[in-house]
Protein backbone atom coordinates (compact mmCIF):
# COMPACT_ATOMS: atom_id res chain seq x y z
CA UNK A 1 0.00 0.00 0.00
CA UNK A 2 1.04 3.30 -1.00
CA UNK A 3 -1.21 6.03 0.18
CA UNK A 4 -0.50 9.40 -1.16
CA UNK A 5 -1.08 12.21 1.67
CA UNK A 6 -0.22 15.18 -0.97
CA UNK A 7 -0.36 16.45 -4.35
CA UNK A 8 -2.79 14.03 -5.01
CA UNK A 9 -5.44 17.00 -6.77
CA UNK A 10 -5.92 17.24 -10.45
CA UNK A 11 -3.22 15.32 -11.56
CA UNK A 12 -5.18 12.11 -12.26
CA UNK A 13 -4.28 10.36 -15.72
CA UNK A 14 -6.50 7.19 -17.17
CA UNK A 15 -4.21 4.87 -18.69
CA UNK A 16 -4.67 1.69 -20.21
CA UNK A 17 -4.44 -1.63 -18.19
CA UNK A 18 -2.74 -4.82 -19.86
CA UNK A 19 -4.82 -8.10 -20.30
CA UNK A 20 -5.87 -10.20 -17.48
CA UNK A 21 -3.98 -7.55 -15.15
CA UNK A 22 -5.51 -6.98 -11.94
CA UNK A 23 -4.50 -3.84 -9.88
CA UNK A 24 -5.87 -2.88 -6.24
CA UNK A 25 -5.95 1.00 -4.77
CA UNK A 26 -2.89 1.98 -3.62
CA UNK A 27 -0.55 -0.56 -5.17
CA UNK A 28 2.77 0.83 -7.80
CA UNK A 29 2.46 0.50 -11.26
CA UNK A 30 4.49 1.36 -14.27
CA UNK A 31 4.55 1.38 -18.33
CA UNK A 32 5.08 -2.77 -19.76
CA UNK A 33 4.60 -2.69 -23.95
CA UNK A 34 2.88 0.58 -23.60
CA UNK A 35 0.09 -0.35 -20.78
CA UNK A 36 -0.15 -0.52 -17.49
CA UNK A 37 1.06 -3.84 -15.13
CA UNK A 38 2.43 -4.09 -11.63
CA UNK A 39 5.32 -2.94 -10.07
CA UNK A 40 7.58 -5.88 -8.96
CA UNK A 41 10.73 -6.65 -6.47
CA UNK A 42 13.33 -5.20 -8.69
CA UNK A 43 12.21 -2.50 -10.57
CA UNK A 44 14.56 0.08 -9.63
CA UNK A 45 11.67 3.54 -10.35
CA UNK A 46 8.43 3.10 -10.24
CA UNK A 47 5.94 5.63 -12.33
CA UNK A 48 2.21 5.50 -10.89
CA UNK A 49 0.16 4.79 -7.54
CA UNK A 50 -3.00 3.47 -8.56
CA UNK A 51 -6.01 5.21 -7.13
CA UNK A 52 -8.60 2.38 -7.61
CA UNK A 53 -9.33 -1.48 -7.75
CA UNK A 54 -9.80 -2.46 -11.11
CA UNK A 55 -9.44 -6.38 -12.43
CA UNK A 56 -9.18 -6.36 -16.53
CA UNK A 57 -11.26 -9.23 -17.78
CA UNK A 58 -10.48 -8.48 -21.54
CA UNK A 59 -9.24 -10.60 -23.69
CA UNK A 60 -6.92 -7.45 -25.20
CA UNK A 61 -4.90 -5.04 -24.40
CA UNK A 62 -6.52 -1.83 -23.16
CA UNK A 63 -9.35 -3.28 -23.09
CA UNK A 64 -10.12 -1.88 -19.55
CA UNK A 65 -8.54 1.59 -17.88
CA UNK A 66 -7.18 2.33 -14.40
CA UNK A 67 -7.15 5.98 -12.70
CA UNK A 68 -3.20 6.15 -11.96
CA UNK A 69 -1.40 9.43 -9.80
CA UNK A 70 1.64 10.09 -11.09
CA UNK A 71 4.76 9.83 -8.76
CA UNK A 72 6.81 13.28 -9.19
CA UNK A 73 8.97 14.50 -6.92
CA UNK A 74 7.83 15.71 -3.79
CA UNK A 75 4.57 13.48 -3.00
CA UNK A 76 4.63 12.03 0.03
CA UNK A 77 3.21 8.53 0.69
CA UNK A 78 2.33 6.24 3.36
CA UNK A 79 3.92 2.78 2.98
CA UNK A 80 3.52 -0.62 4.00
CA UNK A 81 6.98 -2.27 4.91
CA UNK A 82 7.55 -6.33 5.38
CA UNK A 83 9.34 -5.88 8.25
CA UNK A 84 7.43 -5.83 11.97
CA UNK A 85 7.73 -3.75 13.63
CA UNK A 86 9.78 -0.84 11.97
CA UNK A 87 12.72 0.80 13.61
CA UNK A 88 13.75 4.47 14.18
CA UNK A 89 17.12 3.50 12.56
CA UNK A 90 15.26 3.05 9.11
CA UNK A 91 14.78 6.44 8.94
CA UNK A 92 16.82 8.31 6.46
CA UNK A 93 17.53 5.55 4.60
CA UNK A 94 16.78 4.38 1.03
CA UNK A 95 14.79 0.80 0.17
CA UNK A 96 13.71 -1.36 -2.90
CA UNK A 97 9.90 -2.76 -3.68
CA UNK A 98 9.15 -6.16 -1.89
CA UNK A 99 6.23 -5.72 -4.58
CA UNK A 100 3.67 -3.51 -6.21
CA UNK A 101 2.35 -3.17 -2.73
CA UNK A 102 5.27 -3.30 -0.22
CA UNK A 103 8.74 -1.96 0.80
CA UNK A 104 11.68 -4.41 1.88
CA UNK A 105 13.49 -2.89 4.64
CA UNK A 106 16.51 -5.70 3.59
CA UNK A 107 17.45 -4.65 0.62
CA UNK A 108 19.12 -1.59 -0.98
CA UNK A 109 20.02 -2.68 -4.21
CA UNK A 110 17.54 -0.43 -6.20
CA UNK A 111 16.59 2.76 -3.20
CA UNK A 112 13.16 3.34 -5.00
CA UNK A 113 12.30 4.71 -1.67
CA UNK A 114 13.19 6.91 1.53
CA UNK A 115 11.45 7.01 4.82
CA UNK A 116 11.09 9.87 6.17
CA UNK A 117 9.26 9.03 9.72
CA UNK A 118 7.46 6.07 10.98
CA UNK A 119 4.09 6.49 11.13
CA UNK A 120 3.26 3.09 13.19
CA UNK A 121 5.99 0.55 13.70
CA UNK A 122 3.85 -1.81 15.05
CA UNK A 123 1.79 -1.76 11.62
CA UNK A 124 4.55 -1.64 9.59
CA UNK A 125 3.28 1.93 8.39
CA UNK A 126 6.26 4.74 7.35
CA UNK A 127 6.26 7.80 5.32
CA UNK A 128 8.31 9.00 2.83
CA UNK A 129 8.78 9.66 -1.23
CA UNK A 130 10.57 7.78 -3.94
CA UNK A 131 13.84 8.71 -5.24
CA UNK A 132 13.20 9.76 -9.14
CA UNK A 133 14.95 8.87 -10.88
CA UNK A 134 15.75 6.22 -8.36
CA UNK A 135 19.23 6.39 -6.94
CA UNK A 136 21.61 3.51 -7.88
Amino acid sequence: MFKPINYDKGRVLTLLLGNAETITKFQLVKYSSGYIVDAAAGDSEVEYIALETVTDGTASDGGTTVDCLPICSGIKVEALTVTTPTQADDVGNSYDLAGANTLDLTATDDNVFHIDKLKNANDKLVIGSFNKPAII
